[in-house]
């Protein structure tokens, strides 16, 4: 490990005396610290890649939440309040609060974690490593992973393409009863689609969605996925990424469900630094160790996650986006569409009864 370091360091220019002995530090504050936690979106295939982290760093161990963002930050806020700061970093999709909570100084600067040469080097990231970060100021929320997003999965047995083209066909009324979607009015998938609806559609798509089409809300993606599995319901709205079907393809339910992934429009998986945490020596080396090359393979070929690395193939090339146009999709996760965001949260507490 210290040899592949070295020769790095060697490569890009750097003083490796220097920044192996820097690296070192880290790791025995980190050892030290004796552990890290964080908090990941639901996923049972994030999870078996996840929780390797221990094998690469023994001595460091590994305290894994699974929940998605809403729950999180709910549970996160109430222990601050009372002067418990329990977490490292959060790893999942972006929703409003994860801006509200980089407003309010509840996220602490990613960027200068990044330390090791394979993960510092900005050649190592499509687009570079400014075009990572999600938020205006470029160091808060790093995306490490991306994919087309249309928020729409279908059952092709079910809704071919010739009858369900794009998401604008979800107003179709015959498809008014058949569509599940993701709790929108706390964020999460199903609020980023229909802030994606929004930007390019406009409200009044949404308000003929939720109003008109007799939507069933699932705050459980994996029931959702589930339902869509079974027939139960064709059409699922902010399911979330790939990886939530997946799972049932592996044991061969749901091998024609796909994605309505849309052209213009990008999403992703994220990692962002808790202000005040516990273990930030941990948390540095988590951080690194995730955006590795050794652990983005390992997502793409368990999770089928579309790494953001350009040394790692596509996890699923079907929803992978075009690398020399990664500056003009439709950021779904970063900041620019806040607002968006927090107007489907609102027209979803209008709507949904």
């Amino acid at each position: 490990m210290r040899r592949q370091l070295i020769a790095l360091l060697l490569c890009v220019g750097v003083s490796p005396v220097a920044r192996a002995a820097d690296w070192d530090q880290t790791l025995a504050a980190a050892r030290r610290e004796a552990s890290v936690v964080i908090s990941v979106s639901s996923s049972e295939l994030l999870r078996q890649v996840l929780t390797t982290f221990e094998q690469d760093y023994p001595g460091i161990k590994l305290e894994y939440h699974s929940m998605n963002g809403r729950d999180f930050r709910a549970r996160a806020d109430k222990e601050r309040d009372v002067g418990q700061y329990l977490w490292d970093l959060r790893i999942g999709g972006t929703d409003a609060s994860t801006y509200q909570w980089k407003a309010r100084g509840v996220l602490d600067p990613v960027k200068p974690l990044l330390e090791l040469p394979e993960v510092a080097d900005d050649g190592k990231w499509i687009g570079g490593i400014d075009s990572l970060f999600g938020d205006k100021e470029k160091k808060y929320v790093l995306h490490f992973s991306t994919h087309l997003f249309g928020g729409v999965m279908v059952d092709r047995d079910m809704a071919s393409e010739r009858d369900f083209k794009t998401a604008k066909d979800l107003i179709d009324p015959r498809w008014r009863g058949k569509i599940v979607m993701q709790d929108p009015r706390g964020g999460g998938s199903g609020n980023q689609a229909l802030a994606a609806f929004i930007m390019k559609y406009g409200e009044g798509f949404v308000r003929d969605l939720l109003s008109k089409q007799d939507v069933v809300i699932s705050d459980n993606k994996r029931q959702m996925a589930e339902w869509v599995v079974r027939k139960r319901y064709p059409i699922a709205v902010g399911m979330g990424s790939d990886d939530t079907i997946a799972l049932f393809q592996q044991q061969g339910l749901g091998k024609n469900v796909k994605s309505v992934s849309g052209d213009d429009a990008i999403g992703g998986d994220t990692v962002t630094l808790i202000n005040r945490a516990p273990h930030p020596n941990a948390a540095k080396v988590y951080v690194n160790w995730l955006l590795s090359r050794k652990t983005q393979e390992k997502l793409a070929q368990v999770a089928q996650v579309n790494s953001r690395r350009v040394d790692v193939k596509p996890g699923n090339p079907e929803s992978a986006p075009d690398p020399k146009r990664i500056a003009q999709y439709l950021p779904m996760s970063d900041e620019v569409a806040l607002e968006a965001k927090v107007t489907a949260q609102k027209l979803g507490k209008e709507l949904i009864k």
